[in-house]
């Protein structure tokens, strides 16, 4: 993602947060025949953390995948404009 670096937002059960920054990430919704969404159209981000990939395991629950997952407002427009700008999404 350039030299834009931002922190993953991974909080673990005990309040540490992770150490990671965000590596890619995953546009969700109505694709009108592209491989992803236009910005408008998004209606959730997976992100992925440099260190711990997805986070899977961190969190024992059939939900532990959500949490690196977010809706378009949960997170900072700088960040949104880097992804976008620089085609991180995968």
């Amino acid at each position: 993602m350039s030299d834009d670096v931002f922190d993953c937002p991974f909080t673990y059960a005990n309040g540490c947060r992770c150490k990671g920054t965000i590596s890619r990430a995953r546009a969700y919704g109505r694709s009108r025949g592209r491989n992803y969404p236009e910005r408008e159209d998004v209606r959730k981000y997976r992100l992925w953390c440099s260190l711990k990939s997805d986070h899977a395991g961190a969190v024992s629950s059939p939900w532990s995948k959500q949490r690196m997952e977010f809706y378009p407002d949960e997170l900072p427009e700088p960040l949104l404009d880097t992804l976008w700008r620089n085609n991180a999404l995968k």
